[in-house]
C-alpha cells in the first residue's frame, strides 16, 4: 500500500515548495544550505573538484563549456527546480564544465554522501530526485529530436516556443518570458549561428508575432508562433 501511495503521488509530480512546507527537518536541512549567488559569478568551472549537486530554488543558472580557450558554448539553462552537476552522482571526479548564474540565484547544494543518507530516509525526497532527472531526459529527448528533424529556423521557433511553456508568464493575450537569453546563448542551445537566431527574432518581430529586448520576450500570438512548425 505504501508503494502505491508514493507511485500515485509520483505520477501526479511532487513540488518542491510544498515538500519543504509538510517535512521540518528536511525544511531546516535545505534552509541552513541555502546560498545566494550573484548574478554573473561562477558555482564552479572545468577542473574544480566535483563532489556536490545543486538545486536551484530560485534564479537561472547557464551550464556550458569553453572552445577555444575563451568561446563560450553553452549546453543547458537551468532555472527553479532543477538540479545540475548530477554528473557527481556518476562518480565524476571534476567539473568538465562551467556553471555560471544568469540572475541572482538561490541554491542548495549538497555532497554525495550527505544526499544518500537524506534519500534514505525521506522517500519523497527521493521521488523528487527521481523526478527531476526524469523531467531532465525528456528535455534531453526533445532536443535531440529539434536536431535531428528540424531545420535550423524550427528549432529556434521551437526553442522559443518550449522556453514560453516552461518559463513564461501569460499577460492576457500574450505570453512574456523574463531575463531573455543572449541570441549567442540561444545559438548554443539550438546548435544554430547567432546571426541565424538575429534574423530568425527579427523576422518574428516584423511579423508582430514577438517583440523583444535585452530583458524580455513578448509573444504576442502564441498560437500563430506554433503554427510556423506545421
Amino acid at each position: 500500500m505504501h508503494q502505491e501511495n508514493n507511485s500515485k503521488r509520483y505520477a501526479h509530480k511532487i513540488d518542491l515548495a510544498s515538500l519543504l512546507e509538510n517535512n521540518d527537518v528536511l525544511q531546516k536541512e535545505f534552509t541552513s544550505r541555502k546560498k545566494l549567488i550573484k548574478k554573473g559569478n561562477y558555482i564552479y568551472v572545468p577542473d574544480d573538484i566535483s563532489d556536490r549537486i545543486y538545486i536551484i530554488m530560485d534564479g537561472k543558472i547557464k551550464v556550458g563549456y569553453y572552445r577555444d580557450v575563451d568561446k563560450e558554448v553553452v549546453t543547458a539553462i537551468f532555472e527553479k527546480g532543477n538540479v545540475f552537476s548530477e554528473k557527481t552522482i556518476l562518480g565524476e571526479q571534476k567539473q568538465k564544465e562551467f556553471a555560471i548564474a544568469v540572475v541572482d540565484s538561490e541554491l542548495v547544494s549538497f555532497l554525495q554522501t550527505e544526499l544518500d543518507q537524506l534519500l534514505k530516509i525521506h522517500t519523497d525526497l527521493n521521488l523528487l530526485m527521481m523526478q527531476m532527472m526524469g523531467d531532465r531526459m525528456v528535455e534531453m529527448e526533445s532536443r535531440l529530436e529539434s536536431l535531428v528533424f528540424l531545420d535550423s529556423k524550427s528549432r529556434i521557433i521551437d526553442f522559443i516556443i518550449k522556453s514560453i511553456e516552461k518559463s513564461g508568464q501569460r499577460i492576457g493575450y500574450e505570453w512574456v518570458l523574463r531575463n531573455f537569453l543572449t541570441h549567442q546563448d540561444i545559438a548554443s542551445l539550438t546548435s544554430t549561428s547567432r546571426q541565424s537566431v538575429t534574423m530568425v527574432l527579427n523576422d518574428l518581430r516584423n511579423d508582430n508575432i514577438i517583440h523583444f529586448d535585452r530583458r524580455r520576450l513578448l509573444i504576442r500570438d502564441l498560437d500563430k508562433l506554433k503554427n510556423l512548425l506545421k
